[in-house]
C-alpha cells in the first residue's frame, strides 16, 4: 500500500472523528461563579410558593434565606458519578448538561413576607418554599 493511500485514510479518519466531535453537545458548562438552578414561583392570596430543581443535591447543602422583600437560595451540588464496574470503561462523553459546583438564585418578592412562618421541604429533587405575607401594618 502506498504512502499516499495510507495518508488519505489517515485523513479521513481525523475528519471522522472531528465530525464526531462537532456533534457532540455541551450545553451551558458553569462559570466559576456557579450555576443557577431552574425555579417555579407562584403567588396566591396570602403567600408566596417557590419550587427550585435542585435534583442531586443532599439536603445539609442547601441555604435558603429569607428576607423581608427577598429569598436567596444557594448551596453545593457534587458532580454525578455513574456507577462503573473495574471490566469496563467510558470510551465516550455523548453530553454533559448536569451542572454541577456551587449554585444560587436569588428572588425579589413584590410584597413582604413573615419570616417566622416560612417553611421549606425537599421531596422529589425540588426544594418547596412557602412564604407566607406578612400582616398588614
Amino acid at each position: 500500500m502506498s504512502r499516499n493511500v495510507k495518508l488519505s485514510r489517515a485523513i479521513g479518519k481525523t475528519g471522522d472523528v472531528a465530525s464526531q466531535l462537532g456533534n457532540l453537545h455541551f450545553n451551558d458548562f458553569h462559570s466559576s461563579e456557579g450555576w443557577k438552578p431552574n425555579i417555579n414561583a407562584y403567588r396566591y392570596d396570602n403567600r408566596f410558593e417557590i419550587w427550585v430543581d435542585l435534583a442531586g443535591v443532599e439536603k445539609d447543602e442547601i441555604s435558603v434565606d429569607v428576607l423581608p422583600d427577598r429569598v436567596r437560595i444557594s448551596g453545593d451540588r457534587t458532580p454525578p458519578t455513574p456507577t462503573r464496574d473495574a471490566s469496563s470503561q467510558c470510551r465516550q462523553v455523548f453530553t454533559m448538561e448536569i451542572q454541577s459546583g456551587r449554585f444560587g438564585r436569588e428572588i425579589a418578592l413584590p410584597a413582604e413576607v413573615d419570616r417566622d412562618k416560612v417553611t421549606a421541604k425537599q421531596e422529589n429533587g425540588l426544594l418547596w418554599i412557602v412564604l407566607p405575607l406578612a400582616e398588614a401594618k
